[in-house]
C-alpha cells in the first residue's frame, strides 16, 4: 500500500500540469494531427524538442544521470496531460519504456552514456514484440552473436513504438539460452526500418530488421525478462494515465456539446438519456485517473503492490477509455465519426491503446499469476 498523501497532486505537481496543459494546448492543437495525418507527416520533433527544453523528458532521470530526480507522479501528471491532447511524440517510448529498464540495469556505463542524451531530446524505442505479438521475452528468436567486445544482431521486431524515428534502440535477442537487452544506435546501416499503418494517428510504429547490426549488452546476460517487466509496468500505468486523461477530455467535450445542441427546444443534457451518459463518463474518469495515480506512486515508492496496480490500472482504463469514447460518438449524434469531428481520433486512440501493450483478459491473467490465484 502506498502513502495516502501521495495520492494527492502537490502544489508543484499542479504547476507541471498548467505548464504542459498550455504549452500543448498552444502547439499540438488536434487540427494539426489531421493535417499531418493528411500530408502523412510524423510526429512533430521541433514540439519535441522544446518539451525536452523544458526538462520533461529528463523528469525521471537522477540527478547524477544530468536529470531532475523525479518519479512517476511527476511523469503521471505530463501522461494525463499527453492523453487530452493526443500527443504525437515520442514521449512513451521515451520516458516510460527505455529510461526505466536502463535504470533498472543498473549498468553504470550504458546509464552514464545514454540517460544525459535522452534527458536531452535523444528519441530511444524498446524492441520487444516479433510474430506471436507476445511481451514475452521467452519467445525470442532475435539472435546476438558474439563479435569481438560487442555483439551483431540478426532477426525481426514486428511493432516498435517510435521504432523509426529513434535514435537509441534497447533490442531483446538470444544467445544462446539466454535473453540479453542490447542496445542498438538507430544510424547502424545493419539496421532497417519500415513505417506502419496504425489506427492511431497519433502514433507512430515501425517494423525494425536488424542484419547483424552492432550492438552492447545492457545488464547481465539474461536480463531481459526482468527489464522488460519493469519497463513494462511503467508503460502500462503511464498509458492509463494517458487513457485518464482521454476519457476527461471527451467528458469536457460532450458536456459542451449537450449544454448548446438544442432538441426540442431544450438543451439535450437536460435528457435523462444523455445526462446519465454524462455521468457515467464522470465516474469513469474519475476512478481512472485514481487507478492510474495509485499504480505511479506504487511505483515511485517501490512499493511491493506495484505490478499489480499497473495491471489493474491497465485492464480498467483501457476498458473504461474505450467505452467513453464509444459513448462520446453517440453523444455527438454520430457526426463524432466523421474525419472533421475530434471525436473519432479519440476513438481510434482508445481502441489502438486497448491492445498496444496487451488486452485487458492478459492484464487479469498476469494480474492472477503475481497473486498465484
Amino acid at each position: 500500500m502506498v502513502a495516502s498523501a501521495a495520492l494527492a497532486q502537490t502544489d508543484e505537481q499542479r504547476e507541471l500540469r498548467d505548464s504542459v496543459r498550455r504549452i500543448l494546448r498552444d502547439k499540438a492543437p488536434l487540427a494539426n494531427l489531421r493535417e499531418r495525418a493528411d500530408g502523412g507527416g510524423g510526429p512533430d520533433l521541433e514540439l519535441w524538442r522544446a518539451l525536452c527544453e523544458l526538462g520533461l523528458a529528463a523528469l525521471q532521470i537522477p540527478e547524477k544521470y544530468e536529470g531532475l530526480g523525479q518519479t512517476a507522479l511527476e511523469t503521471n501528471v505530463v501522461f494525463e496531460e499527453m492523453g487530452r491532447a493526443l500527443y504525437h511524440g515520442p514521449y512513451l517510448s521515451t520516458v516510460a519504456m527505455v529510461i526505466p529498464a536502463l535504470l533498472r540495469s543498473e549498468d553504470e556505463r550504458a546509464c552514464a552514456e545514454i540517460l544525459p542524451e535522452l534527458g536531452a531530446g535523444t528519441i530511444g524505442a524498446l524492441a520487444v514484440l516479433e510474430a506471436d505479438g507476445s511481451w514475452s521475452t521467452l519467445a525470442a528468436s532475435t539472435q546476438a552473436k558474439p563479435d569481438g567486445d560487442g555483439w551483431r544482431l540478426i532477426g525481426t521486431k514486428s511493432v516498435v513504438l517510435d521504432g523509426a524515428q529513434a535514435d537509441v534502440l534497447l533490442v531483446t535477442a538470444r544467445a544462446g539460452e539466454d535473453v540479453g537487452l542490447y542496445l542498438v544506435r538507430g544510424d547502424e546501416p545493419e539496421l532497417t526500418r519500415t513505417e506502419l499503418e496504425s489506427l492511431d494517428l497519433a502514433r507512430s510504429l515501425a517494423r525494425i530488421r536488424l542484419d547483424g547490426a552492432s550492438a552492447r549488452r545492457v545488464g547481465g546476460p539474461d536480463s531481459a525478462p526482468e527489464l522488460v517487466a519493469h519497463a513494462l509496468n511503467h508503460t502500462l500505468v503511464a498509458l492509463a494515465a494517458e487513457q485518464a486523461g482521454g476519457m476527461t477530455a471527451c467528458l469536457e467535450m460532450c458536456t459542451e456539446y449537450a449544454s448548446t445542441r438544442q432538441q426540442f427546444g431544450r438543451p439535450i443534457g437536460s435528457y435523462q438519456a444523455i445526462a446519465h451518459k454524462l455521468v457515467d463518463m464522470l465516474h469513469r474518469a474519475e476512478f481512472g485517473r485514481s487507478t492510474a495515480r495509485y499504480a505511479a506512486a506504487a511505483l515511485a515508492e517501490g512499493s511491493a503492490d506495484a505490478a499489480e496496480a499497473a495491471r489493474v490500472a491497465a485492464a480498467y482504463c483501457g476498458d473504461a477509455f474505450r467505452w467513453v469514447t464509444v459513448e462520446t460518438v453517440q453523444t455527438h449524434g454520430g457526426i463524432g465519426f466523421t474525419w472533421e469531428h475530434d471525436a473519432h481520433l479519440y476513438y481510434r486512440r482508445a481502441w489502438s491503446a486497448q491492445h498496444l501493450f496487451g488486452s485487458a483478459d492478459e492484464h487479469y491473467l498476469a494480474l492472477a499469476d503475481h497473486l498465484g490465484l
